[in-house]
């Protein structure tokens, strides 16, 4: 037959319940992923500080990190770093963090600390943080001398840096106390080609100082044997200054670059670099090889002959009418303008006792003769006293 059986009321039912946390029910997706996603297991991210005091679950689990003593407490750090290394570059800083917190409880433990050091330098090696690979080496070796991986840590962060000679000494020392490790033979071998590669590349670079020593000597014999004067812009400032002359506008041309005189070292003839000064337009050329034994005829017409400049407004540059001087500088005494021949090589205007170049740029101005302009530029000079 049967019973009828009392309906519990709302207390009986909820104390009927288990003990401790329910899953709450959502009916939002997304909410519930959210929620999940703050559970320690669920966890993809290192949670931040806020993080840690609103969530009381991770607050009571973080407390448990450090309980124990300091060398628990670093070793937990430690394999805590392991494990992010392992996890891939995302992980890697925070590895970083792990293994500095371990090394901040300051353990009694040198090869413990040692270990740490070197885990730390693993993940720096990776980022390519060389200079803090080192560190944490040196830190190594210094807590526990037969730390080989420091030493192999050492010497692949040395290779990157392109620090040879340092590098092959972190293998031999890492094999005095394993002469059996096959990752630092590997890697002493990679030195070794490196070095070879340097070595030869000094070898070179040694070649070509010696020839470029060999052929300034050369050049500077063959411009001391023509009698040829080179100054410095600062040492013809100087004899401007003592002779009390008028200031005169730079001579340096943008062109000039890397333009410098040469010798062939077949005919040992000369080249030079020639500026060409048109005060008229305040306008100016460049020749950048002028050979030692043309004219400036020979030049002028190339530039002047068909075709006039677009600054020759009055059409008077002609090679015919165009007049070369230059400004001879007599020691103690005032620069003053000297013509040149149009036929003259240059060769024989550069040997000329009051010739100087400066900065060994060859300068020379050129303006049309027979005008009011020519004149008046002639008698600039000529008013010049000693």
């Amino acid at each position: 037959m049967p019973t009828i059986k009392e309906i519990p009321d709302e207390e009986s039912s909820a104390a009927s319940l288990p003990a401790g946390p329910q899953m709450k029910h959502h009916d939002n997706h997304d909410q519930f992923m959210e929620d999940l996603m703050k559970t320690p297991l669920f966890m993809k991210t290192m949670p931040t500080e806020q993080e840690m005091e609103e969530n009381e679950t991770l607050a009571a689990l973080h407390s448990l990190i450090y309980d124990g003593t300091p060398e628990e407490i670093a070793t937990n750090f430690k394999n805590q770093g392991n494990d992010c290394f392992q996890g891939g570059r995302s992980q890697y800083k925070h590895a970083i963090s792990y293994y500095t917190k371990a090394l901040d409880q300051k353990a009694d433990d040198a090869k413990l600390n040692a270990t740490i050091y070197a885990n730390r330098a693993a993940v720096n090696l990776e980022l390519g943080n060389y200079r803090k690979v080192l560190n944490d080496c040196a830190a190594a070796i210094t807590l526990q001398p037969e730390n080989v991986k420091a030493y192999y840590r050492s010497a692949k962060a040395l290779l990157a840096l392109d620090k040879i000679p340092e590098a092959l000494d972190c293998c031999e020392r890492g094999l005095k106390v394993d002469a059996d490790n096959v990752a630092l033979k590997k890697e002493r071998e990679k030195v070794l080609k490196r070095k070879q590669v340097v070595d030869e590349m000094e070898r070179r670079r040694q070649e070509q100082e010696a020839k470029r020593k060999e052929d300034d000597l050369r050049l500077q014999e063959a411009i001391m044997v023509r009698g040829i004067k080179m100054v410095s812009r600062q040492q013809a400032q100087r004899d401007d200054e003592d002779s009390d002359a008028e200031e005169q506008p730079g001579i340096a041309h943008p062109l000039q670059g890397d333009h410098r005189v040469k010798l062939d070292p077949v005919t040992g003839a000369l080249t030079w670099p020639v500026i060409l000064l048109y005060p008229q337009y305040n306008e100016s050329d460049l020749i950048a090889a002028f050979h030692e034994e043309d004219t400036f005829a020979d030049h002028l017409q190339l530039m002047f002959g068909e075709e006039r400049p677009g600054w020759d407004v009055e059409q008077i540059y002609s090679p015919d009418r165009l007049e070369v001087y230059f400004e001879a500088r007599a020691e103690g005494k005032p620069p003053m303008l000297l013509r040149v021949g149009n036929k003259l090589r240059l060769l024989d205007i550069l040997k000329h006792p009051d010739y100087q170049i400066i900065d060994g740029v060859c300068t020379f101005f050129v303006v049309p003769g027979d005008t009011d302009y020519s004149k008046t530029f002639r008698r600039k000079y000529k008013k010049r006293k000693p």
